[in-house]
């Protein structure tokens, strides 16, 4: 995942900080209470994701954007293709300015309704579980990004299985978005 990125989503990176989005930065007092929410993900985004499942050779990772469909539904509606500067077997330096390029065409393309709702990577097992590298990026990432929702997803594509989580600012929540 973003492991060895630790700027690459500072404010001054994010693209759609011109677009004026009623965007926000979460603070840690902020946390919203996950269970109260829906969440959805689109089938061509599972489909996409289960196309990068890493049966071999090195990790891939990326981005999500998504959309708030009302109040307390958020829809994930688009995943980038493999953002990498640097990988391993187990390891992935996100390319921030790739990823940035993709969040910003996304919301251009989508009438300024899409944006950045998390990060996606993988993990060559089949049920993968987070390591503490991972739940350290969605942190950094949550508590340095200019974020648009509350919260961050996290998703780890396994070989066989997805890894879907929330991360709220004070703790992570496994979710089960509903497929659309």
């Amino acid at each position: 995942m973003g492991r060895k990125y630790r700027n690459s989503n500072r404010k001054k990176h994010q693209p759609y900080s011109n677009f004026g989005l009623g965007k926000k930065h979460i603070t840690g007092n902020s946390c919203i209470n996950v269970a109260a929410y829906h969440f959805e993900i689109k089938q061509e985004v599972i489909e996409i994701l289960k196309s990068y499942a890493q049966h071999k050779g090195d990790e891939r990772c990326g981005v999500l954007t998504g959309v708030q469909v009302d109040e307390k539904r958020y829809r994930i509606c688009k995943v980038s293709s493999p953002c990498v500067k640097e990988h391993t077997y187990s390891g992935c330096m996100r390319d921030a300015i790739k990823a940035n390029k993709f969040i910003e065409e996304d919301y251009r393309m989508s009438e300024h309704t899409r944006f950045y709702i998390g990060e996606w990577h993988t993990h060559p097992e089949n049920n993968p579980k987070p390591s503490a590298i991972d739940y350290n990026s969605i942190r950094d990432n949550y508590h340095t990004a200019s974020l648009v929702a509350s919260f961050l997803v996290m998703i780890i594509v396994g070989t066989q299985t997805f890894h879907l989580s929330v991360y709220n600012g004070n703790r992570f929540i496994e979710i089960e978005p509903e497929v659309v």
